[in-house]
């Protein structure tokens, strides 16, 4: 049987056919409009993420920057009293030894105040400085040794500045000097892996739970409430949220003899990342 198409039936089937090809394209023309829109929504998306993380880490460096900050004036008030009292006691010699170490010291800190991260080469000078001046606080009260691993380039290696100082401050006074002689504080520096790296402070002197109970005495009994090792705490804790890296603060008791604690132990194990190198 023969199927003979007339000329309406073309028509229409043409006209069908002209619908659906113009259909066809109208849909593909919106698929391409709804693709740019939705391509150019997630491009804003990304980038309001990427201001957003950005304004993030500039906070967060900031209130590092501010909570170092409030580090040192504490630091300073106790460096002060040191030159107190030579002068109170008319040792004027040693308090003119004890300024000249002074501003030594304060004249660095203010050079390297804006910067998170310094080298631990710095690091270890402002350490020295400090632990001199409490050395003429205390007439040699203590010995102390500061140590670094060979495997580290003290140069090169960045860390976060007057971190451990606090802790330092907290041994002597706290530690040390509540103890009757051979008073030893030993800093350590250790390369763990090549991107690992911890310090240790330790001392011998009476522990946590003695001296918790000890009472202050002298200069050391003014109304004056140390945030120095909390502050630490924070700045830890925001250097592990900023640079996505390890950074882990431990305080424990060192065993002495009859279950009494022969001492305290800081380990500090902190992680360098590529931002942190370029970071100062």
């Amino acid at each position: 049987m023969t199927v003979t198409l007339t000329t309406p039936s073309i028509t229409l089937t043409v006209t069908g056919l002209l619908l659906l090809f113009l259909g066809l394209i109208h849909y593909m023309s919106r698929s391409r409009v709804w693709h740019r829109r939705y391509s150019a929504a997630a491009h804003l998306a990304a980038c309001r993420q990427e201001d957003m993380e950005l304004l993030r880490q500039q906070l967060a460096a900031q209130k590092l920057l501010s909570l170092k900050a409030q580090v040192n004036p504490h630091f300073l008030f106790n460096c002060l009293n040191g030159i107190h009292n030579t002068i109170v006691t008319g040792e004027t010699a040693k308090a003119q030894d004890y300024i000249s170490g002074f501003a030594r010291l304060l004249r660095m800190m203010l050079m390297l105040a804006d910067k998170q991260f310094i080298t631990l080469q710095e690091e270890a000078d402002m350490l020295e400085y400090y632990l001199q001046l409490e050395q003429m606080r205390t007439n040699n009260g203590f010995d102390y040794t500061l140590q670094i691993d060979p495997l580290i380039s003290p140069s090169v290696l960045p860390v976060p500045g007057m971190l451990i100082q606090p802790f330092l401050e907290n041994a002597i006074w706290h530690g040390l000097m509540n103890k009757e002689n051979d008073r030893q504080l030993h800093i350590h520096w250790k390369k763990i892996n090549e991107q690992l790296f911890c310090c240790e402070v330790t001392d011998n002197g009476i522990g946590r739970a003695l001296a918790g109970q000890r009472l202050p005495e002298g200069l050391k009994a003014v109304r004056h409430r140390s945030r120095g090792m909390e502050l630490c705490m924070e700045r830890a804790e925001l250097y592990r949220n900023m640079y996505h890296s390890r950074f882990n603060i431990d305080i424990s008791d060192i065993p002495g003899p009859n279950g009494t604690a022969g001492g305290t132990c800081v380990h500090i194990v902190f992680e360098v990342t590529d931002d942190m190198i370029t970071g100062y």
